[in-house]
């Protein structure tokens, strides 16, 4: 990201009640977890579904969003750079998903293999076995050297026995019955009140509402349009995701966007300057690729 220059909008409360827009989107949430339900009959008990303003301010300080993990402790979108992510003090964990050859979810960023495997090629060419045979360590250093590709399932665990709460990107254009599995398996594991699910692409957000309408979706766009209000409301999003870049070319969005009711979060901001830019603008949570610090920071904020 380049380094722009600083500006300030007021900060923000530190708390601020519901609005009618959010009141109805939990009463909706709640009916649609019934259709979720009655498509997928192996989900476990689900409880009502959470509303996404759980993830707005804590005492006026942003949420510390992890960007695939903690890739200053550990490789990225690893289950070591989750478990990092945790011990960091994040409250969220932020993870890329793809689709295998036959159809398994898996934590990987990039398109192709090239840049965090001993592999070559488009992830989606190979099975999830000859996924999970490369290495996807060794370009991290040494001490890695054998750590695997993980599937979604295997994510689930850590995410499940933790507080934090998940901001799941689906990269890409998935259809309908790649989706169902991811989803089913949020339910199984009973975090769904603590994920919200993105994607950059339309198709696959307009999927996702129809395959699990009680989820929370992001809209998440590099710059926002004109009218980013009814860019979110277009997929039934509650959290708009863009980057800082955004605010300095609209200074007036991010206001529109709380009056709105709905969740604001920036990427991928790495330094001070940046998160207090953020935290003037009244963000709800902040990407990170070094949680460490800026949840360090935050705490010291709060005392």
């Amino acid at each position: 990201m380049p380094n722009l220059h600083p500006w300030r909008l007021s900060r923000r409360a530190p708390a601020r009640p519901y609005s009618a827009r959010r009141t109805a989107a939990s009463f909706t949430a709640t009916l649609a977890l019934v259709a979720v339900l009655a498509i997928d009959h192996t989900a476990a008990t689900v409880h009502a579904a959470q509303p996404l303003g759980s993830l707005g301010l804590n005492n006026g300080v942003p949420l510390t969003i992890a960007h695939r993990g903690d890739p200053a402790a550990a490789p990225e979108n690893t289950l070591p750079a989750f478990e990092a992510a945790l011990r960091s003090g994040a409250e969220v964990l932020e993870l890329d998903l793809r689709v295998s050859a036959d159809g398994h979810a898996v934590l990987f960023h990039d398109d192709t293999l090239d840049r965090t495997t001993d592999g070559t090629g488009p992830v989606s060419d190979l099975s999830l076995a000859e996924l999970q045979a490369l290495d996807a360590g060794s370009w991290y250093g040494s001490a890695w050297a054998g750590t695997s590709i993980p599937t979604f399932e295997e994510f689930l665990p850590l995410l499940r026995s933790s507080s934090a709460r998940a901001l799941i990107e689906f990269k890409g254009a998935w259809t309908t019955e790649q989706l169902r599995p991811v989803v089913a398996a949020i339910y199984r594991a009973g975090v769904q009140d603590r994920v919200v699910v993105a994607s950059f692409t339309s198709k696959t957000l307009m999927r996702l509402a129809r395959t699990a309408p009680s989820l929370h979706r992001a809209a998440m766009a590099r710059y926002l349009p004109d009218d980013p209000v009814a860019f979110a409301d277009e997929f039934g999003a509650t959290t708009v995701v863009t980057s800082l870049r955004s605010f300095h070319l609209d200074p007036g969005a991010a206001e529109r966007l709380r009056l709105a009711g709905l969740t604001v979060i920036v990427y991928t901001l790495n330094r001070a300057d940046l998160w207090q830019q953020a935290i003037d603008l009244g963000v709800d949570g902040v990407v990170t690729d070094a949680p460490r610090r800026l949840a360090q920071q935050h705490a010291s904020a709060r005392d």
